[in-house]
């Protein structure tokens, strides 16, 4: 402490301490009485099975939607391969050969010239002659030509066997 507080602190007069004076008296219970916790536990008690009661319908709903969804996948898996089937056969049936063979089976005959008609602006190109019925429609190739040529060939050979020759 420095000289000047010791100073002040000497130069204070002392006072005497006050008389105390005595407290109030006041009129108090003989126990406190403690409260029920009952209340608390109970909800405790009821969030914990509503809790309980919410996950075991999440997972029931879960496994209903599990079920749902093999079942739309089965479904699915019919569906494509009765697509794919469906368009195989759409797809041999559009094919040239088996429209000619249709064709034919109908009575339907090749024409030897074609006409079109343009609808943008409604004109005819081309000339449309009539069919005769008679005609045959051939296309020579020379691989057609060369395989005629064997199959003479193989024909007159089977004939000599089937005459005894």
């Amino acid at each position: 402490m420095s000289q000047m507080t010791v100073a002040r602190a000497i130069g204070r007069p002392v006072r005497a301490p006050a008389p105390r004076q005595r407290a109030r008296l006041r009129v108090v219970d003989a126990a406190p009485t403690t409260q029920s916790h009952t209340g608390f536990v109970v909800l405790c008690i009821a969030l914990v099975v509503a809790g309980l009661l919410g996950a075991l319908l999440l997972n029931t709903a879960r496994a209903e939607s599990s079920f749902t969804l093999s079942d739309l996948r089965k479904e699915q898996t019919v569906l494509h391969d009765t697509r794919v089937t469906l368009e195989a056969e759409l797809s041999a049936k559009r094919s040239p050969e088996t429209l000619a063979v249709e064709a034919e089976r109908l009575g339907l005959v090749p024409s030897p010239s074609t006409a079109v008609l343009r609808l943008s602006d409604h004109t005819l190109l081309g000339v449309a002659a009539s069919v005769d019925p008679d005609d045959s429609f051939t296309v020579v190739t020379p691989f057609v030509s060369e395989a005629d040529g064997e199959l003479a060939r193989i024909e007159q050979g089977i004939e000599g066997v089937v005459q005894g020759g």
